[in-house]
C-alpha cells in the first residue's frame, strides 16, 4: 500500500489521458483497498506540502492550454490526485473536532447513486430510498434493484400474451444533479448514466431494432445482435450500432452532441436528414444544432469516458467545461465574478473527492475559487 514510482508512472499516464481501462481499474483498485484499510498515509505531510510547492513551480503556458510539467519521480499532474485523494483524509485527521465540524459544514460532498424510475403507468420510484430487490413487474419482465447503484430488466416468461403486452410500455431512468446510475436493459445491454441524464427505454425489444432515447451524459456497451440494430435517439442525431462501447454527452446547454467510440462502430446520421457517418475506435462525432455536418476528429476516448471510473476528466477542458462538470456532480451553481479565466487544464481528478479538496487545488493552480453554501464563484 505504498506510494512507489510504479503508482506515481499511473497516475502520471491518467493524468495524460494516456492509460488503458485496465490502468484506469488499477487506480480505482488502489483507491478502494486504501480507503478499506484506514491505514495512515507515509509521510502525508511531506507529501502533501511538496506536491503543493511543485505545482506552484511548475505551472506555465504553452498556446492557452494550462499544463502541468513533469517532475523527478512524480507528475505534477498525479500530484493533483494524490492530493485529492489524501488531503481529506490529512485534514480530518489533524484538525481539532470542532474545528473539523465547522469545516465539514462549509464543504459539499460528490455525488453517489441517485435515479428515479418512472413506469409506463406513470409511478415513479427514487431508486436511492428503496431497498434493493423486485420493484415491479410489466408484462413478462420483471424489474431488480441489484444493488445500490444497479438496475436491472429480466425475463420471466415466454408467453405470447404478455410478449405483447409488453410492446407499448415504456420506462424512463433518470438522475438529478448529483446523481449517477447503472441500468442492465433486457437485452443486456449496460447503461451507465451521468448526472443530469436520462434514457427512455421499452421494458422489451420485440420490433426489427432496439431503440432508446437519451438525455444529458451516457455510456454504453450494447449486446450485439447483428438481426436488431440498436439505436440511440438523441436531440440532434440518432447512433446506430450492432454491438459496442461508446459514450454519448447530449445536454441540453452543451451546444452539440458528442459520440464517443471505445470500441466497436457506429454509424452518426441526422433524423430527416442525408448526412451519415461511421467512426472507429478513437474517434468522436459531433453534431450542433441545426447542423448539416457531422464533424469528426481524434480523441483520448478512455479520457472521455472516465467519469464511469470515478474520475473528472481536465483533458484539454476551459475553466467552464470544468465547472459545468462540477456543477452536475456536487449539485451546486456556478458563478463568474467577472471575466472566465481562459485557462485550459489537462489531467483527472478523484470524483469522489469532496468539493473543497478539488476548488483547493485548483485555487492552488491558479484558478480562484470561493464555495459560498451549494455556489462556487469563480474570480
Amino acid at each position: 500500500m505504498e506510494i512507489n514510482d510504479d503508482l506515481l508512472k499511473l497516475l502520471d499516464r491518467i493524468s495524460n489521458g494516456e492509460a488503458t481501462e485496465e490502468e484506469i481499474s488499477e487506480y480505482n483498485r488502489w483507491c478502494h483497498a486504501f480507503q478499506s484499510k484506514g491505514m495512515p498515509v507515509p509521510n502525508i505531510e511531506e507529501i502533501k506540502a511538496g506536491m503543493l510547492t511543485e505545482i506552484k513551480k511548475q505551472i506555465h503556458y504553452d498556446s492557452k492550454i494550462y499544463r502541468l510539467r513533469s517532475w523527478t519521480k512524480t507528475a505534477v499532474a498525479a500530484s493533483v490526485i494524490l492530493v485529492l485523494i489524501f488531503g481529506g483524509y490529512y485534514f480530518a485527521h489533524r484538525q481539532h473536532p470542532k474545528q473539523m465540524a465547522e469545516i465539514q459544514l462549509k464543504d459539499v460532498a460528490p455525488g453517489g447513486n441517485k435515479a428515479i424510475l418512472t413506469l409506463a403507468n406513470g409511478q415513479t420510484i427514487v431508486l436511492d430510498s428503496v431497498p434493493s430487490g423486485q420493484l415491479a413487474s410489466q408484462g413478462n419482465i420483471k424489474i431488480t434493484k441489484i444493488d445500490s447503484g444497479l438496475l436491472a430488466y429480466a425475463k420471466v416468461s415466454s408467453s405470447k400474451s404478455s410478449r405483447i403486452s409488453a410492446t407499448s410500455q415504456y420506462n424512463t431512468l433518470s438522475t438529478p444533479r448529483g446523481g449517477q446510475y447503472r441500468l442492465i436493459l433486457p437485452d443486456g445491454t449496460k447503461v451507465w448514466l451521468n448526472a443530469s441524464s436520462s434514457i427512455r427505454y421499452p421494458t422489451a425489444f420485440t420490433g426489427k431494432e432496439r431503440r432508446v432515447a437519451i438525455t444529458g451524459e451516457v455510456y454504453m456497451e450494447v449486446a450485439r445482435d447483428a438481426v436488431h440494430p440498436f439505436i440511440v435517439s438523441t436531440r440532434y442525431s440518432d447512433i446506430t450500432v450492432l454491438g459496442t462501447h461508446f459514450n454519448i454527452m447530449a445536454y441540453e446547454d452543451e451546444p452539440a452532441v458528442n459520440t464517443t467510440l471505445l470500441e466497436g462502430s457506429v454509424k452518426v446520421s441526422l433524423p430527416g436528414k442525408q448526412a451519415a457517418t461511421v467512426i472507429k475506435r478513437g474517434e468522436q462525432a459531433s453534431v450542433g444544432n441545426g447542423s448539416d455536418a457531422i464533424e469528426v476528429k481524434k480523441v483520448n476516448a478512455v479520457s472521455v469516458a472516465a467519469w464511469i471510473y470515478g474520475l473528472l476528466s481536465l483533458k484539454d477542458c476551459s475553466v467552464r467545461e470544468f465547472m459545468d462538470q462540477l456543477s452536475r456532480w456536487y449539485d451546486v451553481d456556478i458563478e463568474y465574478a467577472g471575466t472566465v479565466p481562459q485557462q485550459r487544464f489537462g489531467g483527472m481528478i478523484n470524483r469522489n473527492a469532496p468539493l473543497s479538496d478539488v476548488l483547493s487545488a485548483l485555487n492552488e493552480g491558479g484558478i480562484r475559487t470561493k464555495l459560498e453554501g451549494k455556489k462556487i464563484v469563480v474570480f
